[in-house]
């Protein structure tokens, strides 16, 4: 089974590892996109109070959070698609549209290089890169820390 919580961790640790003074945004926008799906992860199993996520209807858990939208319906995996996995998550979805600054953010972490330039996913087919990080760094904090301070809404 998947620790979303621990890969979330990990991949956060990465990337304040990499040495900011040498070109690794590549890497740490490509970390940092997978730090933000894993927490994403670990928050859909907890609202919906299921342990697994699969890629297709058979194998996945329907959700348990009564009273909600997607109650008694199947939890796919969202894949890399972090629109999704916040859409799979009706409350928090909710706040989301109503902060306007969230979905911004969100995507400077998806598509860091622009929305005409590959996600944060395929980034690992690009060698290197002149965009600044301090941005990046900016939108990686903020959706942070909005789904620290989120997270009571889905319990």
């Amino acid at each position: 089974m998947e620790d979303f919580t621990g890969a979330y961790l990990a991949r956060k640790n990465d990337i304040f590892a990499l040495p900011r003074n040498q070109n690794h945004a590549v890497a740490i926008f490509h970390l940092g996109g997978i730090a933000i799906e894993c927490r994403l992860k670990a928050m859909l199993l907890k609202y919906h109070r299921i342990t697994k996520l699969g890629f297709k209807v058979s194998d996945s858990e329907k959700s348990k959070r009564i009273g909600d939208a997607m109650y008694d319906n199947p939890i796919l995996n969202p894949g890399h698609n972090l629109l999704k996995a916040i859409e799979d998550m009706p409350v928090l979805n909710a706040a989301a549209l109503s902060d306007s600054y969230f979905f911004g953010h969100l995507e400077n972490i998806r598509r860091p290089l622009g929305l005409s330039n590959p996600d944060y996913i395929n980034l690992r087919y690009i060698p290197d890169t002149q965009q600044a990080i301090s941005a990046w760094q900016d939108s990686f904090n903020y959706i942070n820390q909005w789904l620290q301070q989120n997270n009571r809404i889905i319990l």
